[in-house]
């Protein structure tokens, strides 16, 4: 066992003690007579881990963990046996195996992620053992008899390990963790998707090997030599996309099975890494087999945020007749397929002490770093803030923009302009003032998407507003416009946040503060003392405090904003008069698509598709007498796009009045920022007051009563908007 795992360490790393590593593993050996420990599952974890190079730290810190765990080994000890950095290891392994994940318990989840996040920023290869010690326990989940207990494990699992795995992009891990709660969260879908990949692989036999062959056999011809694989989607995530798209069927999604073209890694003559031989490759396929140019993606050009890199392209008449399928070819070279596969941990430098390849892997190592600062934003946020904090920056997807100058940077989706600021320096958050996207002027608010190329523009006497601690969705930049606020004094603070309290008020319709703040005297269930108060009011004022969560404490929205409750039946559909334009082909939409002259179908009729020789999709109506006629193996699902039931949705009911100054286009404006949110305006009535000025008041109905506040904030930036209130009568 030992000279079979010595060799595996030495075929990388020439250099390692292979002596000190052997000692390690016959002390383990030896002291694990004694105690309950299944040796073998110690080897599992390593095996895991064997692909991403582990150092010798690593492997020794694996191999006695469990004596440490069980207390047969002191610090003093292991110090003197193996070092400082195996103990490290040991330390930070065992703050995490001892948290208990409780699903409903906030401060046990928030100390979980406090332990989790510090270790992540101190030593990746804690995390990498962490994750590796769950798939092995994910792995043997099938002995546990406590059916209660197995579900427990596998929901902590989908909760918590998955996002982190994903979140460094360790594909081959999230991949077998997410496969293995699936079983026992959804018994039935699992059992029902594992039929219908059991029963695919039954009717398809050969079909993969068969597409790779071809494309190995074209590439040789033309001189080029790569590897070539075909894989099937995990069970989980073909769940997942079946479930996105509305479907239950896998023959219903084009993308069930892809093949990879791996090819060798080359580079200039400085020795930088250059790509053009992917390219060619990608036009090798487009001239022999018929691209969807719509479903080409250049993840070389702009990767994934979880820093996934690969072209992806869509191509029919690859597939064999009986197949005939459209497939997925996806090109790489050998260290994007290793990125894929293992993520920051594909370049763990076994040389140095739990460090990455920043080269490679910038955005991932910049936000791991950024971790360090984790115990100053936990020290100050309550415990909902700071569970929604960790949902935007571990468990939302992410994007990626640019400066520029070609850095990137990684941020939650929904991140906005001032978001990427801060990203960028915090004097450039602190003193921003409007940004250019892709070359265009937009607001500060504007909200980013993947590939964006960012300029923030500033101004040396600009500061931060306290109304961005509510459009910001990354902790890092509310933690810093928290930070400028909080340097000003505190009489600036308290004037300051009274102010912000008062006019959050008014919108409300609410008597303003009084010197005493007595209307926060009873808050939270606790009867504040005046010095309480006082620092609520300086809290808001310094930016540690929202005014509108200190208001609706107050005032619920849900009794003080809202009219009435309406319940509102919506129909959506897609209004292109282009019906090709409105057609879904097994939940996919743009692709090249006809409509049957034999049957013209309509909006309204059922209808299905038909794979032509040529490439197209001929659409049918379901009824259409030629269908009898066709290849049966040809005919896929389709449906039209935006066709969907009706639904019941609720909504409020509120009125509000904007005292303005008139001007040509300012009801446009105000009407465009209301319909941009999605919210209907239900009436409209507007007259003018004895001061000149003109009220116009609006009957909305909107979704969620969080909108209230982000539509009063954009009105309030509109030109000749004076105020913004709510409106009782109307």
């Amino acid at each position: 066992m030992v000279l079979e795992l010595l060799e595996k360490i030495k075929h990388y790393n020439k250099g390692f003690d292979e002596a000190r590593v052997s000692r390690a593993f016959d002390f383990a050996i030896d002291r694990y007579k004694d105690t309950d420990v299944d040796v073998s599952e110690l080897m599992a974890v390593i095996e895991i881990l064997m692909p991403l190079k582990p150092d010798e730290d690593t492997v020794i810190a694996i191999l006695v963990h469990e004596l440490y765990m069980l207390g047969f080994l002191t610090d003093e000890r292991v110090q003197e046996l193996f070092g400082q950095s195996v103990l490290n290891i040991l330390l930070f392994l065992k703050r995490l195996l001892e948290l208990n994940y409780a699903e409903n318990d906030k401060k046990s989840q928030i100390e979980i992620f406090r332990k989790m996040f510090l270790t992540m920023a101190k030593d990746l290869r804690v995390i990498l053992i962490w994750l590796a010690k769950r798939l092995c326990k994910m792995r043997d989940i099938d002995n546990l008899s406590d059916e209660a207990r197995k579900i427990q494990i596998s929901r902590e699992t989908m909760e918590l390990y998955v996002p982190i795995a994903s979140r460094l992009g360790i594909y081959r891990m999230k991949v077998q963790l997410e496969d293995y709660a699936f079983k026992y969260l959804h018994p039935e879908e699992y059992e029902d998707i594992n039929r219908q990949i059991e029963k695919f692989g039954e009717l398809r036999k050969g079909a993969v090997d068969e597409i790779c062959d071809k494309i190995v056999d074209y590439l040789r011809d033309k001189g080029v030599s790569a590897q070539v694989s075909g894989r099937v989607k995990s069970a989980y995530s073909i769940y997942v996309k079946l479930k996105e798209k509305g479907l239950s069927i896998l023959d219903d999604i084009f993308d069930f099975f892809a093949v990879r073209i791996v090819l060798p890694v080359k580079k200039d003559e400085d020795g930088n890494p250059t790509y053009d031989h992917l390219y060619s490759v990608l036009g090798l396929l487009h001239s022999e087999w018929k691209p969807l140019s719509n479903r080409f993606k250049d993840y070389v050009a702009v990767p994934k945020p979880n820093g996934y890199r690969s072209l992806h392209t869509v191509v029919v008449g690859i597939a064999p007749k009986n197949v005939d399928r459209l497939v997925e070819v996806q090109i790489r070279d050998a260290e994007m397929h290793r990125e894929a596969e293992y993520g920051v941990a594909s370049h763990w430098v076994y040389k140095k002490v739990g460090s990455v390849d920043n080269s490679r892997v910038g955005s991932q190592v910049e936000w791991i770093k950024g971790l360090q600062h984790v115990n100053e934003f936990f020290g100050s946020n309550s415990e909902a803030e700071i569970l929604k904090e960790v949902e935007v920056d571990i468990f939302r997807d992410r994007i990626f923009v640019l400066t520029p100058r070609g850095e990137v940077k990684d941020l939650p989706q929904g991140a906005n302009s001032i978001d990427f600021a801060y990203a960028v320096h915090t004097d450039v958050g602190n003193r921003c003032v409007m940004a250019k996207v892709n070359g265009a002027l937009v607001p500060l608010d504007y909200e980013l998407e993947n590939g964006d190329v960012v300029e923030i523009i500033t101004k040396k006497d600009a500061v931060p507003k306290l109304r961005w601690l509510s459009i910001v969705k990354t902790s890092f930049a509310k933690n810093r416009i928290k930070v400028w606020f909080s340097s000003l004094n505190r009489e600036n603070n308290i004037r300051g946040g009274k102010k912000i309290l008062n006019a959050q008020l008014e919108r409300l319709q609410k008597p303003a503060l009084d010197q005493s703040y007595s209307i926060l005297k009873d808050f939270g269930g606790k009867n504040l003392t005046l010095t309480q108060r006082e620092a609520l009011v300086e809290g808001v004022g310094n930016g540690s405090k929202i005014a509108n969560d200190i208001v609706r404490k107050i005032y619920p929205y849900e009794m003080n904003l809202a009219t009435k409750r309406i319940v509102s039946d919506i129909v959506v559909q897609d209004k292109n008069n282009v019906l090709e334009d409105n057609v879904v082909v097994g939940g996919e939409s743009g692709l090249p698509v006809k409509m049957a002259s034999c049957c013209s179908p309509g909006l309204k009729d059922k209808i299905i598709g038909y794979v032509t020789r040529v490439g197209k999709i001929s659409i049918h109506k379901s009824s259409c007498s030629l269908l009898d006629s066709l290849n049966g193996e040809r005919i896929i699902f389709a449906d039209w796009k935006g066709k969907k039931s009706i639904n019941t949705k609720s909504l409020y009911r509120v009125g509000i009045k904007l005292t303005v100054v008139s001007r040509v286009g300012l009801i446009h404006d105000v009407t465009s920022i209301i319909a941009g949110m999605g919210i209907n305006i239900a009436d409209v009535a507007m007259k003018k007051d004895s001061s000149g000025l003109n009220n116009d008041c609006f009957l909305l109905d909107l979704v969620d009563l969080d909108q209230f506040d982000v539509l009063m904030d954009k009105l309030e930036q509109v030109k000749g908007v004076v105020k913004v209130v709510r409106q009782d009568k109307f």
